[in-house]
């Protein structure tokens, strides 16, 4: 059989996981530990449908209905906030209802408030709360439906077969119970604590009969508690309403949070609005297992560990959040690959590409569940390493992680580079697994100048630049760690991998290949991938300014960033995944790099585009893509349907920008902090960046426009390290 004629592993679903919902942004989320609430805006979660909304647990949805009606009627929104992250409050009204006595309610009589708030790491508390403004007493039936089906999220995504299930709610003592017993044996429960109990329950409606004066308001208070149980039949949940729980926790924001880390103010509320998004998001993602934190990548659909994701992202946030990326190397270096499993797509000292626990993982349904498909997770867990050092300015943890260092290492030469040439490649062995293996890993992600497909192995040219990044910081570790030996065993190896990454140069088109194919014929298409070859200063200087001329004309440049594929090419889609989208977190990449070859400008335009952008977006979050269409198409940015939103390293790309904006250059050995050519957006003359940790100290910088040039206007510093500015255009930035 030929290669043409194998059939394509299976990678996305062929129907929308959205169903009859439309668009992600329209929905409102919420989450808090490893919990979280997806619901439309006005808080529902349609009864009926198929649709991804709901409130999650490890990977499995709890609450898949939730319907709540004011005499008979939905009630229409009129505003929604989930500003906090953790809490989301809609407020409504009422349409025009009949009475009891048949007279007709006008609309926007009633106040319809519910008050949603997550209470990890089990529960979810709301007080739904009717009042009236008319002249004369009401009573009227507030009505809720409740329903949860258990499904997996990857049932739900369409990965693996759907068994919805259909659960009886029914009365237990004090409280509600919706339960099943698993096809893995584990029994899952969401206990529902009311008060005022309901006057009738039956088969998950709910009926509270308000009593209105004038005037007067009347609360529902509900508190769900999810829980699943290895054995069938084990306990299930305490739950109370808060009302009589003297014990339920305050609510929890991230406004602590970023009291105690790296914040920024500025004198442009638009800068610090989408700012503070991007960290509060930032926040919000930060998921755990196994007792070490990490940043999910994104809800609804990947609100789990990615290794490639929480990766870039902790590489990102390094001078916000270093404690993230220790935990995060932690936890990645626990779950190396161990064998050759085909299925699994796995290898010695490979880095894990996507962690899923619950029913799908118990069973072994797919092995999307603990799956090692990824080519370049494993270089860009060194190149979070060697970041981390040189802002800790400690090999601490390099030693502490040596074996995993070793591992990787070996990985990258025994098992990545498939066919001996020095670059590594991928072929996805899984029947069942991804056939694209990089950051753009739909299955028509990576395509020739005709639109098709690429067959494996496919060598990525952005992943020849992780490699390079890799060895060249690992190198600078042995060396301070005493083994030159070591070191120079590993820059001989990154010199061949600057040779090898000649081979993806088009000469004749001025720009790099973003993959060679199976037999090494490069694909001449015009990309981003290439982009991330300057975050990696694996570009040599003579040729940057054709990259960036690539890159910034007007095919991949859409004023607001850079698209995924440039307009043009034959598999150019607007609205395509990875053919013609903008994603944040490459924009950020891209920016970074053409800064550090000092295409200062272009880092500016980027940067401005993506805060503009932002500013377009539902409380002011970048998602994790958006359509690829041109600023002068449409005057906001177009929505992507199914883009995950908050999603983790689209949060991470406006700090990241930020932060290299000030050129933050941290060498932590030499106890110093280098700000090379610190710039700001244009509309932007003063900013503020306090608790800044480098090598145990803290700093905190202002920085002030004056002259068009943007200099260091105070360091405060609390330990033993410098602070140089160093404002010559031709130095070099070094990105760790």
């Amino acid at each position: 059989m030929s290669a043409h004629s194998q059939p394509a592993p299976v990678h996305e679903p062929q129907t929308s996981p959205l169903g009859e919902l439309g668009n992600l942004e329209e929905t409102v989320v919420i989450k808090g530990g490893n919990l979280f609430v997806v619901s439309m805006r006005d808080g529902r979660i349609p009864a009926a449908g198929r649709h991804p909304l709901g409130l999650y647990y490890r990977d499995c949805r709890f609450l898949s209905a939730h319907e709540l009606r004011v005499g008979g009627a939905l009630p229409h929104l009129l505003v929604a906030s989930d500003a906090l992250g953790t809490e989301a409050v809609h407020e409504m009204t009422n349409p025009v209802l009949e009475l009891e006595d048949g007279s007709l309610l006008p609309a926007q009589t009633l106040q319809v408030r519910l008050h949603r708030r997550l209470d990890p790491p089990h529960t979810m508390r709301d007080l739904v709360t009717v009042r009236s403004y008319h002249w004369t007493a009401l009573r009227l039936p507030l009505q809720l439906r409740l329903g949860a089906d258990f499904e997996p999220m990857l049932a739900i995504r369409g990965l693996v077969d759907g068994h919805r299930l259909a659960p009886d709610p029914r009365a237990d003592e004090d409280r509600i119970l919706i339960e099943a017993i698993g096809r893995d044996g584990v029994l899952r429960c969401t206990a529902i604590a009311v008060s005022p109990a309901p006057t009738w329950a039956d088969g998950g409606l709910l009926t509270f009969e308000l009593e209105l004066p004038p005037g007067a308001a009347q609360t529902v208070e509900l508190a769900y508690s999810v829980h699943e149980d290895d054995e069938e039949g084990g306990s299930r949940p305490e739950v109370q309403v808060e009302g009589k729980d003297e014990n339920a926790r305050a609510p929890i924001h991230g406004r602590g949070w970023l009291a105690e880390h790296t914040g920024v103010s500025s004198d442009d509320q638009l800068f610090d609005r989408v700012l503070r998004r991007s960290l509060l998001d930032l926040w919000l993602l930060r998921s755990e297992i196994e007792g070490q934190r990490y940043y999910a990548a994104g809800i609804p659909w990947y609100a789990t560990v990615f290794g490639r994701d929480s990766l870039l992202t902790a590489i990102q946030t390094l001078s916000f959040a270093p404690e993230i990326a220790e935990e995060t190397l932690r936890l990645l270096g626990r779950r190396l690959g161990r064998t050759i499993d085909d299925e699994r797509d796995e290898e010695p000292g490979k880095v894990i590409h996507e962690l899923r626990v619950g029913e799908v993982a118990r069973l072994g349904e797919t092995p999307l569940a603990n799956y090692y498909g990824t080519v370049d997770a494993t270089p860009l867990f060194l190149c979070l390493l060697c970041d981390h050092a040189d802002w800790s300015g400690d090999l601490s943890l390099f030693h502490e992680l040596r074996d995993e260092v070793d591992a990787a290492l070996a990985w990258m030469d025994r098992y990545g580079d498939l066919d001996g040439d020095g670059l590594l490649e991928y072929r996805c062995r899984s029947p069942r697994g991804l056939r694209n293996q990089g950051w753009k890993d739909s299955h028509d992600g990576v395509m020739h100048a005709n639109g098709v497909p690429l067959e494996p192995p496919i060598a990525l040219v952005e992943v020849q630049g992780y490699a390079l990044r890799a060895k060249r910081g690992v190198a600078r570790l042995f060396e301070r760690a005493g083994e030159p030996a070591r070191a120079a065993e590993l820059r001989k190896g990154a010199a061949l991998l600057e040779e090898g990454i000649e081979r993806f140069w088009l000469e004749d088109l001025g720009y790099y290949s973003m993959a060679l194919d199976g037999d090494k014929r490069p694909s001449r298409v015009l990309a981003s991938n290439q982009g991330h070859l300057l975050w990696a200063d694996a570009v040599p200087p003579e040729r940057a300014h054709r990259v960036r001329d690539a890159l910034m004309g007007d095919a991949m440049f859409s004023g607001w960033g850079i698209r995924t594929l440039a307009e043009g090419e034959s598999a150019y889609n607007p609205v395509g995944y990875h053919s013609g989208s903008l994603w944040p977190h490459d924009n950020a990449l891209i920016g970074v790099g053409l800064r550090r070859y000092g295409f200062d400008e272009d880092f500016t335009a980027i940067f401005e585009g993506l805060l503009e952008a932002a500013s377009q977006f539902s409380n002011y979050r970048l998602p994790e893509l958006f359509a690829g269409f041109s600023r002068t198409e449409y005057e906001s940015p177009v929505p992507y349907p199914v883009a995950c939103r908050p999603q983790a390293w689209a949060a991470a790309a406006i700090p990241y920008l930020m932060k290299w904006g000030f050129g933050l250059t941290p060498e932590g050995f030499e106890r110093r902090l280098s700000l090379i050519r610190p710039s700001l957006p244009r509309w932007v003359n003063r900013v503020e960046v306090p608790r800044i940790r480098l090598a145990g100290a803290s700093i905190d910088l202002s920085f002030e426009r004056s002259g068009g040039q943007v200099k260091l206007a105070d360091a405060r510093i609390d330990g033993d390290v410098e602070v140089v500015e160093i404002a010559d255009r031709e130095a070099g930035t070094s990105d760790r």
